[in-house]
């Protein structure tokens, strides 16, 4: 009973509510000061919208004056070859959001480049199991042509961009293949075609149309693809000679502008076959 009057003095003097009351003042002013803090440091109540930076180049967003509110991430890039390379296509959070400065944004771009994947193995393949692989890697069917042949819808050759293809090459992914598949019924020979001093257009319609395949291509003397004419084929040229039906053609181009493809001609030794089905 002592004891609890004796507390009971001690917590009523003025000494004791001298010092409780610079407690509290201590504690008040920290408290303050710690909030001020904390609202100065997490931005509390300040808001700004975010810009449209969709079909901006990436290069321009520095020059986008809102943009040093904000921190720029980029985070995803894909190939969309309708659009050019490094422009925004999407963005997070959306145009017009309302958030704190100095929050990230966060950026998807078009890729400059294509991504590339590897060309598949598909001859003897059958035409299904042929179109379910090109999906998983990525790739599109193109046409498909069936050739005299008797393995029936088996893959006899694979061609891209209008050339044969060897399984694992790196093609851009999404690119389109097309394929010969064989018809079931016997095959047949075509004539092999004259192609020289024809344009790279009129020479690959030639071999596709009769059932060839365009094997591979070399350039040679400063031909390009857009002057380049038939200077040499494989297999040659041999009047009356015929090749079966899927088979392929390599062509090497010198330029139609500087060549004299009318004297070259002219002077080639065209050996003939003898041939029952050429009359003579």
């Amino acid at each position: 009973m002592k004891d609890h009057m004796n507390f009971i003095q001690f917590i009523t003097t003025r000494r004791f509510v001298k010092h409780f009351a610079l407690s509290l003042l201590i504690t008040l002013i920290l408290s303050w000061v710690i909030l001020t803090f904390l609202k100065q440091y997490t931005k509390h109540g300040a808001s700004i919208m975010v810009p449209s930076f969709v079909g901006l180049a990436l290069a321009e967003v520095d020059n986008f004056e809102s943009a040093h509110d904000f921190d720029i991430a980029v985070v995803d890039s894909v190939y969309d070859y309708t659009k050019k390379g490094g422009t925004i296509v999407s963005q997070d959070p959306l145009p017009k959001s309302k958030v704190k400065p100095g929050r990230t944004i966060y950026l998807s771009v078009v890729a400059y480049l294509p991504e590339q994947v590897k060309m598949p193995a598909l001859i003897d393949l059958s035409l299904r199991q042929a179109k379910a692989l090109l999906q998983t890697y990525g790739l599109k069917l193109g046409f498909v042509k069936m050739i005299a042949d008797p393995a029936k819808n088996a893959v006899l050759q694979v061609t891209f961009r209008g050339r044969g293809i060897q399984p694992g090459t790196a093609i851009p992914k999404g690119s389109q293949i097309d394929l010969y598949v064989g018809s079931g019924s016997g095959g047949n020979d075509a004539f092999l075609p004259f192609l020289i001093g024809k344009s790279r257009t009129e020479a690959i319609s030639d071999i596709v149309r009769i059932g060839l395949v365009l094997g591979t291509e070399s350039y040679e003397n400063g031909a390009d693809s857009l002057n380049a004419k038939v200077y040499m084929q494989s297999p040659m040229y041999v009047f009356g000679k015929k090749i079966s039906s899927g088979s392929s053609i390599s062509l090497t181009y010198q330029s139609g502008e500087s060549f004299d493809f009318e004297n070259y001609i002219q002077n080639l030794v065209i050996d003939t076959v003898v041939n029952d089905s050429i009359q003579p």
